[in-house]
């Protein structure tokens, strides 16, 4: 087999190890992590945003901050469900590039407001949804500068999970900041609010029962999928006043698109079967 790359003055890289090795697997995270943001600056750069650029890429870099927090969320259910352990390496990444992206929201929410910081300010005391959303930034600030060894020495090991454990209020307040500021169509947001749901309740279903096996994850997953229905049924019954039975009739119509219910089902089905794999195949080479 051939080593792998070493460079043992490069272990600042956030792509090598401590000794100073490439690692494929945060590699290959670390170019998705930054691909949306190329992404993003090459079409500001080409001129193919919209007639309001400052805001289409401030809704833009909102989204990814979610989807990477999500993402986040989604490494110990992983790795659990696995027993691919190191996929850890990757989850302070994931959650350090929510942030930026987070970082990077309020710096063209600034710029949308053309750096009025009078104004910035009066709004930032009287919209509910700017408050519900700096303290999610707040949390996530906090979880980032936390995010590295001399903090986990300093706060030792159950002190620091015990911190890390406000991700989840953190998504919690992300997510309600963004059902704020959507006017009609909730199906991206119905659809990470899903998933994060599932992934908490992971969390809340290790506590509960530390043994847990692959049929209880199948109920979990049935019960995100029916909790993520009930969010964009509310949602839109709230917001619209369409007539509930509507909308639950449209999860059963797959003409023109998959409802986010059924997308975290599959997630929380592809967690289980792999989990149920998992224990087959371990017991297939039971001597």
């Amino acid at each position: 087999m051939t080593p792998r790359a070493h460079f043992p003055a490069m272990t600042w890289l956030p792509f090598t190890d401590r000794a100073g090795r490439i690692s494929a697997l945060k590699l290959i995270v670390f170019v998705a992590c930054c691909a949306p943001a190329v992404w993003l600056a090459w079409r500001w750069g080409a001129g193919q945003h919209s007639p309001k650029p400052v805001t289409a890429i401030l809704r833009e870099t909102g989204d990814w901050a979610l989807r990477f927090l999500a993402a986040t969320l989604a490494v110990s259910p992983l790795r659990h469900a696995t027993r691919w352990n190191r996929v850890y390496i990757v989850r302070r990444m994931l959650g350090l590039t929510a942030l930026c992206y987070t970082l990077a929201h309020l710096g063209f929410w600034f710029a949308h407001e053309n750096f009025r910081w009078g104004a910035i300010l009066s709004e930032s005391v009287l919209r509910l949804y700017l408050i519900v959303g700096y303290v999610g930034l707040f949390l996530m600030a906090v979880l980032g500068a936390t995010s590295n060894e001399a903090s986990i020495r300093r706060l030792g090991a159950a002190g620091w999970q015990r911190l890390h454990w406000w991700v989840y209020p953190a998504a919690l307040a992300s997510l309600a900041h963004y059902f704020m500021l959507i006017r009609l169509d909730a199906t991206h947001a119905a659809l990470l609010a899903g998933l994060c749901a599932l992934f908490a309740g992971f969390r809340l279903l290790r506590r509960v029962r530390p043994q847990f096996g692959w049929l209880d994850l199948l109920a979990l997953a049935v019960a995100a999928g029916l909790g993520t229905a009930a969010i964009e049924i509310g949602y839109y019954a709230f917001a619209t006043g369409v007539n509930a039975s509507r909308l639950i009739d449209a999860h059963f119509d797959f003409t023109y698109q998959v409802r986010p219910a059924w997308w975290v089902l599959a997630v929380g089905l592809a967690l289980a079967v792999l989990m149920a794999a998992r224990g087959s195949l371990r017991r297939a080479l039971a001597p």
